[in-house]
């Protein structure tokens, strides 16, 4: 058994810009995570909670900058902080960060499978304790 450590990984998005995340994400943050994702009215995850729920577990800092030039710094901020900068940029801009975070971790997710494959340990059905259910051009 293995601790998750705190390695960063910087991914580019459009226009230049990176976001920094977290390599990957201990048992608690990934139940906090889902736990962001769920809705009431929805049978598991609510699709548009999901791609902000990925940002705010993930997103560490970003190189996205105000009108100014200056940049938006988010570390180490609370989530709702987080939350409010990603909900203020541009669609495009935000859209890029969740696409980037989005892929982030369905690399992760894939390479725990391979390795159960490789292992021997039986495979899940699915990524997560919750089913989305994508509607329209974007679930993010």
């Amino acid at each position: 058994m293995s601790v998750v450590s705190p390695n960063e990984v910087r991914l580019s998005i459009d226009g230049g810009h990176y976001v920094i995340v977290k390599a990957e994400l201990n048992y608690g943050e990934t139940i906090a995570m889902y736990a962001q994702m769920r809705s009431a009215e929805h049978d598991g995850a609510d699709p548009l909670k999901v791609g902000p729920a990925l940002v705010q577990a993930y997103l560490l800092d970003w190189s996205l900058t105000d009108n100014d030039g200056r940049i938006l710094s988010v570390r180490q901020q609370p989530p709702d902080v987080v939350a409010a900068a990603l909900h203020h940029l541009p669609f495009d801009e935000g859209q890029a960060v969740v696409d980037a975070i989005r892929a982030h971790d369905a690399a992760l997710t894939a390479a725990r499978e391979e390795k159960k494959l490789r292992t021997g340990a039986p495979e899940s059905s699915h990524n997560s304790p919750l089913r989305v259910v994508a509607t329209g051009a974007s679930s993010g």
